[in-house]
């Protein structure tokens, strides 16, 4: 019963979000081909949850050397894991600790850094829905926005991951590597 009630809570929030304009209405689906164009600016949130953010460093710690050398990466981070991430890609915008059911903290300092660049790709590597997270993607000028399947991922992501039938996000990570390593 109380988890109906939270569902139900988050629902409304999205909805009064979505009518009041602080979360933008997602493009239509698109069809990815990826021999078409180059991406030059993209951006990678990093998971809030220790074990997702280990599994995601570790599967991007390469990304800088693997890429087309014209790409541009910034990289959204807890706060909590900047003494922990040595990449040498990009630049770094630190996110206050998060809740998963709220907007975060230092979310206007973020949009204010982040809206002076269009993103070719935006990624949000985060296995567990972030109502927060989800909203500052759905504010961001992106025609790509790639996020986990969820019950609200289709009103924030055009290209969804599905990692339900093997049950290991790493996939998930892999897949993406794989898209920008192209």
């Amino acid at each position: 019963m109380f988890m109906i009630f939270k569902l139900l809570k988050l629902r409304l929030k999205i909805l009064f979000w979505k009518i009041t304009g602080k979360v933008k209405t997602i493009k239509t689906r698109l069809k990815l081909t990826l021999s078409k164009g180059n991406p030059e600016n993209v951006l990678l949130i990093y998971p809030m949850d220790e074990p997702s953010f280990r599994v995601a460093y570790f599967t991007f710690r390469n990304l800088s050397q693997q890429s087309n050398q014209n790409m541009k990466f910034t990289l959204l981070i807890n706060r909590k894991y900047k003494n922990t991430l040595h990449l040498h890609a990009g630049e770094r915008i630190y996110i206050k600790n998060v809740s998963t059911s709220s907007i975060l903290q230092n979310e206007k300092q973020i949009l204010k850094k982040l809206k002076n660049t269009r993103y070719d790709i935006v990624v949000d590597l985060n296995p567990i829905f972030h109502v927060g997270i989800s909203r500052l993607v759905s504010l961001l000028d992106s025609e790509i926005k790639v996020g986990f399947t969820s019950y609200f991922s289709d009103q924030f992501y055009n290209v969804q991951l599905d990692i339900s039938n093997s049950g290991v996000m790493e996939n998930g990570f892999k897949k993406v590597n794989r898209i920008l390593a192209q």
